[in-house]
């Protein structure tokens, strides 16, 4: 276990460096195009009113495969939501095997989530401030051989419920569920998963099949935020993407399927 035990090592590592300049694709920056901006606010406006709770609301984000943009997608939910009046949200970097948040967010890498559940330091030193008011976020920390029992671990449980009690929102980002199993444990404990899928890269039987594996592992699904689409190439099928309906992929018997299942967030 020596590559959890050496932070310092890991933090020097080109994958687990702190990103040196704040990433163009965050919507708190006044450059971001204000339909993306505004796409992102219909998308957290959509989740809050899909989990009917009070208390903590715990979301996390999965997708067939990597490239997918499900990281700078659950990090600008996170923004959004940190941007409503009162609102304390926290971010967990459950990646743990491709951790990229803490790029995203210009935070140190280590410690982190890893870092807690091995021993080596309270979960105080693990939650980090961002540039984002009422935003905090949980990196990932030494990239870990068991990211699966790290996550199923006794202690990630107690960890979350502690957190619960002092954020509205906890999103947690999560690996894809078409690629690993790591994430099936942490979306088990969440009140809903959104599923983030690319236009003309995330295929049809990748969609089917993590939406089975979730079903099956009794996940809500609250819906799928689609990446990539060029909103001035909308023929027929544009305004389904942009978030005009329900539904997803071609004609045929699955269809059915995601139009009950799977609402477009945005």
């Amino acid at each position: 276990m020596k590559e959890m035990k050496d932070n310092k090592k890991e933090v020097k590592d080109p994958k687990m460096a702190p990103a040196s300049k704040k990433n163009k694709n965050l919507i708190d920056l006044e450059t971001i195009e204000f339909h993306i901006r505004e796409s992102y606010k219909a998308a957290r406006t959509n989740i809050v009113y899909s989990i009917i709770k009070k208390g903590c609301k715990k979301i996390s984000f999965t997708s067939v495969s990597k490239s997918e943009g499900k990281t700078i997608t659950s990090v600008n939910i996170a923004i959004a939501l940190a941007k409503q009046v009162n609102t304390k949200v926290l971010i967990i970097d459950c990646d743990l095997r491709r951790p990229q948040v803490h790029n995203l967010l210009s935070i140190e890498p280590a410690p982190g989530v890893t870092n807690f559940l091995n021993g080596e330091c309270d979960k105080e030193a693990i939650i980090k401030p961002t540039k984002v008011e009422n935003l905090f976020a949980v990196p990932c920390g030494a990239i870990p051989p068991n990211p699966s029992e790290l996550l199923e671990s006794s202690d990630m449980h107690d960890f979350i419920k502690n957190a619960e009690k002092e954020y509205d929102f906890i999103i947690f980002d999560t690996p894809p569920v078409g690629v690993v199993v790591d994430a099936l444990p942490i979306v088990k404990q969440t009140d809903g998963v959104v599923l983030i899928v690319k236009h003309n890269h995330t295929t049809y039987p990748g969609l089917k099949r993590i939406v089975e594996t979730l079903s099956r592992n009794n996940a809500k699904i609250l819906g799928i935020v689609v990446n990539g689409v060029d909103t001035l190439k909308t023929g027929k099928g544009g305004k389904l993407f942009g978030g005009y309906g329900y539904g997803y992929g071609h004609e045929g018997t699955g269809k059915v399927l995601y139009r009950q299942r799977c609402k477009i967030l945005c």
